[in-house]
Parts: structure tokens; C-alpha cells; sequence
């Protein structure tokens, strides 16, 4: 009886994530967002939230649950590279997070947590996760994969429950239901004092049909109607913080710097296909960062990318270090307006772009910046503030629960807080 008294009287957070969601969504006209907006009005929200850089998914929701940049954390992109190149794998477990993250923190102080689909998550230790991991080709199966890492038996109590998630890569916006349903059931029924929740329905379509696409507005109205079922999920008694990770930014060109490096030998082809390479980019969309084996003249590098250019500028490594991104390059490229950074090895240096919607170049961008809204017990009602930073939630979070997380770059946002 005691303990069900303490778990009653414990402050409880839900955090949810909603991919690629911008300020514009629930303060703008033209968007169908009524439970947040009525949130914003009941609770605290910022005008923007500034991202890392770069400004991409995984990156920045490492972020958001340890406090510190991609420099500290070690998650620099969405998907991993090596010997062979940008690789298919994402940075998918919680291993690879080098900082102490909310979760562990709130462990440590003996409380429930919960993950349903949070990037870099596979083997977190929290008490009931959802893993996120899908399918990276035909060989794989996301429902089976979402079983294996998720926590022992809970995929088939949520089967039972709610069914089971939708299959294939364009069932996004079931995907979303899938993941506030199952949200919304663990809350309810294991009432965890910490939970992470990831949405990806504005982001998937944000790409495929341009930020502010007939598509993306009803990918926004339907995300409403997650948040609504996530809150009734977890109690008015929870506070929930609904952020982003970052904004949008429309494209039509595309540039492949790596042709640049290959037509100078720093990259070898064989038969189409990598077979060295002394100096390389990793692009991920809005920004790449470039990669300079020892030995080899990182200069002269910059010199080849500087003298082809078009459609990106340099970012120095002095620049790097300012912004806390990616240890290990040499330098980065920021993509300009309308242009998208490819990865190709081969072929033009320029051409169309794959997507409408693009993301990942310096996070101050004002088409960058994402959302930020807290409702429930310890948000100030009317609060509105010009901007946040995602380095200020995980300290933010750490002081509603009482939870040790010293070594953050961010800070806690008393002028949301009561």
C-alpha cells in the first residue's frame, strides 16, 4: 500500500517527439493542431527549440535525453560510416549514447521508465521498451525485429491489446497510430514516471512531398489526435513535453561533393563500385561531414570541395568544435537553400533532388528550428518564451524528478516551470 502511495504521489514526465515538427504547427494559421494549441494556452511553449548540428534525427534526440552535443554523445548522424562508406546500419542502440542519458538517470533513482520507438534504444535499460528498429532491406522484417528488441513478451501483449504494427515503408501514418496506441497502453496500464515516445508521420511525408504539402497537413492533424491519445493515455496528472528534433527546408537541387573528391583521386572507383578512399564526405541530406584518413593533406581536401563548389560552404573545424558537432571530421559542408548533399561516388556533380524536404544544416536556421510545449502539474500556464535549445530539456526533465544529471551543456528552463 505504501509503495502504490509513493508511485501515485511520484511526479511523472511523458516526453514525446514529433519528427520534423515546426513552431509554425501550433502557432501558425493553416495547420489543424487543436490539442496543442490548447496546450499552449493551458501550459508553457518556446517559439522555437534550436537543434544540433547536424540538424538530423538521431543526432538530436540523443540530445534531448543526455543534455550535451553530438561531440559529447558520440551519435554524429542518423546512419553509421566506416572503411567501406556511409553504411546502412543507423545508430540504432543505446550503447552508442557516450553520455548519461534521462533514463539512466532515473533508474538509478528507482524509477519506471518506458521507450516506445525512440531512436538509439535497442538495449536500453528501461522497464518497458518498444526498441526502434526497422527494416533496412528485404531480408529483414520489422515486425520481427521490433519483437527481438523490444522487452520480453510485450510486443505480444500489446499484438493482443491494440494488433499488431502495419507493414511496409509507406504505412507511416498507421505506424504513428501503432506507436500512440501502444504509448497510450503502457501508460495507462505500467504508469511509468519517465517515458519517451517517437512520432515520424510529419518528417516521412515533410521529405517526400515538401514541408508545407497538403500531405504534411493532414500528417499534422492526424499527429494531433496521437498527442490527444498519448495524454489520455498517461493521466492529466503527467507532465508532457512535446517536442522536435528539427524543422524543414524545401529542395530542388542536388550536389554529390564526392564526385569532386573521386575526380581528384582521393576517392578510388573499381567496377563502379568504393575501393579506397583517402578523403571522403558522409552526407546526410542538409549537411555532410568530411573525413580525412591520416596522412593525407586535410587542406587539400578543402581546396578540391572549395574550388568545385556549388550549392554548400565549409564549415571549419574551429567552427565544428563551437557548435559541438562531429569529432572526428576534419570539416563539414553545409547544403544553401534549395540544395541537397548526396552521397554518390559516381556520375554528375549536380542533378535533381531525391526529396522536397530536407533538414540537417546549422541548427539556428529559422526554417530549422523546431517545437517545444509542456502541459500537466509544474508547467506555467501562459508561459511562452522566444527560444529553447534541445540541450535544455534533459536538465529541465533531471529537475522535475529529482534526477542526478550534472555533465549537461544545457540548462533548466525555470521560465517554464512553476
Amino acid at each position: 500500500m505504501i509503495a502504490l502511495l509513493l508511485l501515485l504521489l511520484q511526479d511523472r514526465v511523458v516526453i514525446v517527439s514529433v519528427d520534423g515538427m515546426r513552431p509554425d504547427h501550433y502557432l501558425a494559421d493553416g495547420w489543424e493542431m487543436p490539442t496543442l494549441r490548447k496546450w499552449v494556452e493551458a501550459g508553457a511553449h518556446a517559439k522555437g527549440a534550436e537543434s544540433v548540428f547536424p540538424s538530423v534525427t538521431y543526432p538530436a534526440h540523443a540530445t534531448i535525453v543526455t543534455g550535451v552535443r553530438p561531440a559529447k554523445h558520440g551519435v554524429v548522424a542518423n546512419g553509421r560510416f566506416g572503411e567501406s562508406g556511409a553504411m546502412r546500419e543507423w545508430h540504432w542502440e543505446a550503447k552508442e549514447i557516450k553520455a548519461r542519458t534521462l533514463w539512466q538517470a532515473a533508474r538509478e533513482k528507482g524509477l519506471k521508465t518506458a521507450i516506445v520507438l525512440w531512436p538509439s534504444s535497442v538495449g536500453a535499460d528501461v522497464d518497458w521498451r518498444v526498441a526502434e528498429r526497422w527494416a533496412v532491406d528485404k531480408t529483414e522484417n520489422t515486425a520481427e525485429l521490433l519483437a527481438k528488441h523490444s522487452t520480453k513478451g510485450l510486443l505480444g501483449e500489446l499484438a493482443l491489446a491494440i494488433g499488431v504494427p502495419p507493414k511496409g515503408a509507406d504505412s507511416r501514418e498507421g505506424m504513428d497510430k501503432f506507436i500512440s496506441e501502444a504509448a497510450a497502453y503502457v501508460l495507462r496500464k505500467y504508469k511509468p514516471q519517465l517515458a519517451f515516445v517517437h512520432l515520424g508521420e510529419v518528417d516521412h511525408f515533410s521529405h517526400r512531398e515538401g514541408p508545407d504539402s497538403e500531405r504534411v497537413k493532414r500528417a499534422v492533424k492526424e499527429t494531433d489526435e496521437h498527442l490527444a491519445r498519448i495524454r489520455k493515455g498517461a493521466g492529466e496528472d503527467a507532465l508532457m513535453i512535446v517536442t522536435g528534433d528539427h524543422g524543414f527546408t524545401e529542395v530542388s537541387e542536388s550536389v554529390a561533393p564526392n564526385v569532386l573528391l573521386a575526380e581528384a583521386g582521393f576517392i578510388e572507383i573499381e567496377e563502379g563500385k568504393l575501393k579506397s578512399w583517402k578523403a571522403m564526405v558522409h552526407a546526410y541530406g542538409g549537411s555532410a561531414a568530411a573525413y580525412v584518413k591520416e596522412g593525407t593533406d586535410a587542406a587539400a581536401v578543402a581546396k578540391v570541395l572549395e574550388k568545385g563548389r556549388k550549392g554548400y560552404v565549409l564549415v571549419d573545424r574551429r567552427a565544428l568544435d563551437e557548435l559541438g558537432g562531429n569529432a572526428a571530421a576534419a570539416f563539414a559542408l553545409e547544403a544553401e537553400d534549395g540544395f541537397q548533399i548526396a552521397g554518390a561516388l559516381t556520375g554528375a556533380f549536380t542533378g535533381k533532388a531525391t526529396v522536397k524536404g530536407q533538414h540537417g544544416q546549422l541548427p539556428w536556421r529559422a526554417k530549422l528550428m523546431t517545437g517545444f510545449v509542456a502541459v500537466g502539474p509544474g508547467a506555467k500556464a501562459g508561459a511562452s518564451v522566444e527560444k529553447i535549445r534541445l540541450i535544455d530539456i534533459a536538465p529541465t526533465v533531471a529537475k522535475v524528478l529529482n534526477l542526478d544529471m550534472k555533465d549537461v551543456e544545457g540548462r533548466v528552463l525555470s521560465e517554464v516551470l512553476k
